[in-house]
C-alpha cells in the first residue's frame, strides 16, 4: 500500500459497511418467531454509526483542522452533516421505542433521510481523508485508521446529537456516555457487532519496501508496482 491507504481503505470499508447495516434496518421484518429482529438490525446500525461519528470527531478532525487547507471550513462542513445525521437517528431511537413525540412519523420519510444523510456524510468524511492523504504527514496518517479503530470501541453507541463535539468538554462527553450507553446496551441485551478493523500497512512491491528500508521483503510481492488505488464512485 502506498502512502494514506490504511486511512482510506478503512473509512471506505466502514462506508460500506454501514450501508450494509442500514440495508438490513431497511429490510422487511415479518418473522412471527423473531418479533425483536427490526429492532435489532436497526439498534445496530444505530449502534455503528454513532460509535464511527464520535471516533472520527475525536481523531480525524483535529488533525484536518491542523494539516489541510481551508480545513476549519471542512471541519464545519462535516460537524454539521454529522450533527444533522445523528438527530435524525435519535428521532429513529425515538419512533423505534415508541415515545409520544415520534410516534405520528413515518418510517418511509424517516429512513429516506437518513440515506441522504448519511450519503452527504460520507461524501464530506471521504474530502477529509483525502485532504489528510495529500498534506499530512506520512507517517501520522498511516497511523490514523488504528487510533480510528481504537476510539470506534470506547465511543457511545447511541446518538447524542445535542453534546459538545470538539475540544475539551467534546471528548469528556463522549467517554461518560459510552460508559452509560453500555451499561443499558447490557441492560438491555443489545448486540453491537465490533468495528471495522484498520487495514495493515504493507508495502506492495519489492522496489517500494527497498525504497523503505522494510526488512521483511514480501516474496509474493511484484518487482514494481503496477496498480493504482481506485476512488470509490461518488
Amino acid at each position: 500500500m502506498t502512502h494514506g491507504d490504511s486511512l482510506v481503505l478503512t473509512v471506505e470499508a466502514t462506508q460500506r459497511c454501514l450501508e450494509e447495516k442500514l440495508g438490513e434496518a431497511l429490510a422487511p421484518h415479518r418473522n412471527p418467531e423473531r418479533p425483536r429482529e427490526r429492532y435489532a438490525a436497526t439498534d445496530g446500525f444505530m449502534a455503528a454509526t454513532s460509535r464511527h461519528l464520535a471516533a472520527v470527531e475525536a481523531v480525524l478532525l483535529p488533525c484536518v483542522r491542523r494539516v489541510v487547507p481551508e480545513g476549519d471550513q471542512l471541519v464545519h462542513d462535516y460537524l454539521a452533516a454529522a450533527r444533522k445525521l445523528e438527530h435524525t437517528l435519535a428521532v429513529v431511537k425515538a419512533k423505534l421505542y415508541g415515545e409520544v413525540h415520534a410516534v405520528h412519523l413515518e418510517w418511509p420519510a424517516l429512513w429516506s433521510r437518513v440515506q441522504a444523510e448519511l450519503v452527504e456524510h460520507d461524501r464530506l468524511e471521504s474530502r477529509m481523508v483525502e485532504g489528510l492523504v495529500e498534506h499530512g504527514d506520512a507517517a501520522e496518517v498511516d497511523g490514523l485508521a488504528q487510533k480510528v479503530f481504537e476510539a470506534e470501541k470506547r465511543a457511545p453507541t447511541r446518538p447524542h446529537p445535542h453534546l459538545p463535539h470538539l475540544g475539551v468538554l467534546g471528548g469528556v462527553s463522549r467517554r461518560v456516555w459510552a460508559v452509560a450507553d453500555r451499561f443499558w446496551d447490557t441492560a438491555e441485551g443489545r448486540v453491537i457487532d465490533d468495528p471495522v478493523p484498520p487495514k495493515p500497512h504493507t508495502h506492495d512491491s519489492l522496489l517500494a519496501q527497498y525504497l523503505v528500508a522494510d526488512p521483511k521483503f514480501d516474496g509474493d510481492a511484484t518487482v514494481l508496482e503496477h496498480r493504482r488505488r481506485q476512488r470509490r464512485a461518488s
